[in-house]
């Protein structure tokens, strides 16, 4: 299956020829930052992982069905050439030299780890990225912001993009998710439909975009806390329990002792938040 979102191709990944054809690509490229978003039957150590979403270049998203293909998923392709930099997607999340971009990994790193063996690194947090900018213009800001919200302020989408985007959100959101109405179970039936496809597109389509505008407002030591706080966020898989909730909407408490805020700024966290 393969079908268009933007200006961006999105290919299903559901054979292991599928997923060696997508390696092969990956080391032909050799990107030094690749976007991920995963998606799930309440995606956590306790849920599911059904389709996880890839992309780095600015005309093709891979979208893994992790639910069709399994643990080989993630698994080393033996013939993959032997001077290749990578033979698995494990190796390309577990590599230290490679950025991922997520916009909240802690839920897809819970799930990644507990249920397929992969430790998630060198990453970084575009919500986080977006508290460390509004601490830096002064602000108490206790609350991160959801995904949505973060898109549309720092994508850089023209007038018909944000239509699309609005549009395949409301309709994801009302057709998968049990708060809106919906069911984690149309996300995990297969076939796969081809909303489905495109919602978990969706998580990486504009990410790049999002990172450059807010890691280019970062000062140097805002870019070194967002790296650190976005490892332990990372990192939360090795706590015994790890429980979703309103609570992980806010902040991190510390910011650098030069970086003494001016004034308090209040956030809705039922407004627009992606527990």
């Amino acid at each position: 299956m393969a079908t268009r979102l933007g200006n961006k191709e999105i290919k299903l990944v559901s054979t292991d020829t599928e997923l060696r054809q997508m390696i092969t690509e990956l080391n032909e490229s050799k990107p030094s930052l690749i976007s991920v978003d995963a998606e799930g039957w309440d995606i956590s150590r306790d849920g599911t992982l059904s389709l996880l979403a890839l992309s780095w270049n600015d005309r093709l998203i891979y979208v893994i069905d992790v639910q069709e293909i399994g643990p080989s998923s993630f698994t080393r392709i033996e013939d993959i050439a032997l001077n290749s930099r990578w033979s698995s997607v494990k190796e390309v999340l577990e590599d230290p030299t490679t950025l991922k971009l997520f916009c909240d990994p802690r839920s897809d790193s819970d799930a990644l780890y507990h249920h397929y063996g992969v430790h998630l690194k060198n990453t970084f947090c575009v919500q986080l990225a977006e508290v460390g900018v509004r601490r830096q213009n002064g602000h108490t800001t206790r609350y991160v912001k959801g995904g949505k919200k973060i898109t549309l302020e720092f994508g850089g989408l023209t007038g018909a993009e944000q239509v699309e985007w609005e549009r395949l959100d409301r309709e994801a959101s009302a057709k998968f998710f049990p708060d809106k109405g919906g069911s984690y179970d149309n996300l995990t039936s297969r076939p796969l439909s081809n909303l489905a496809l495109k919602y978990s597109a969706l998580g990486v389509l504009h990410l790049q975009k999002v990172y450059e505008k807010l890691e280019g407002r970062l000062s140097r030591r805002g870019k070194a806390w967002v790296k650190e706080e976005s490892r332990k966020r990372v990192e939360e898989f090795l706590l015994p329990s790890y429980k979703q909730g309103k609570h992980r909407a806010i902040a991190p408490a510390h910011w650098g002792a030069t970086n003494r805020p001016r004034r308090y700024e209040y956030y809705d966290i039922d407004d627009d938040y992606y527990y």
